[in-house]
């Protein structure tokens, strides 16, 4: 069954975390960017650039983490897609919208069950549970949490009414 986690991060938060995961697999990862027929790969997050800044939604550059021995399978047309390779994990960067206004959500998925991906995100949860606040199944970095009241936390796109965006409530 495949997992989830969603989160609100900045760059810095992102690569706090990250660098964690690479410390635990010291020369094992890369980031394999999704949607490309010419396998564009990063030995490390600090490497990706772009990182911490999005256009105005969720989902708008993906990665696949995965070891680096492994061979990147492309799917029918071509292109790096996360369901032709279960034994990766899914990571779609949060970034601060073009336009400054808002913080849009990240998200880590695994496509299945597997050894490799299972440990890749038990990792990844244990370094947001270190590193992040966690709200109604949310974790919320702590460079990105002194952001909220100062940008919009956008969960689906920067274009949705501010009704659906991510709030922190006083009783949290």
């Amino acid at each position: 069954m495949a997992k989830r986690i969603n989160f609100f991060a900045t760059k810095n938060d992102m690569i706090s975390v990250l660098s964690k995961l690479e410390e635990q697999f010291p020369h094992d990862l890369k980031y394999v960017q999704c949607g490309k027929s010419d396998r564009i790969e990063y030995g490390s997050v600090k490497d990706i650039p772009g990182l911490g800044t999005l256009k105005e939604k969720h989902n708008e550059i993906s990665y696949l983490i995965m070891r680096k021995d492994d061979e990147v399978t492309l799917n029918e047309h071509g292109l790096v897609y996360p369901g032709e390779n279960a034994h990766s994990l899914e990571f779609d960067p949060a970034g601060i919208s073009e336009d400054g206004t808002g913080l849009i959500h990240g998200m880590f998925a695994t496509m299945e069950d597997n050894e490799i991906s299972d440990v890749l995100f038990k990792a990844v949860r244990k370094n947001l549970n270190a590193e992040c606040r966690k709200i109604r199944g949310w974790y919320i970095g702590k460079e990105a949490e002194s952001l909220y009241g100062k940008l919009r936390f956008i969960c689906i796109g920067l274009n949705e009414p501010e009704l659906y965006d991510f709030r922190i409530t006083e009783q949290e």
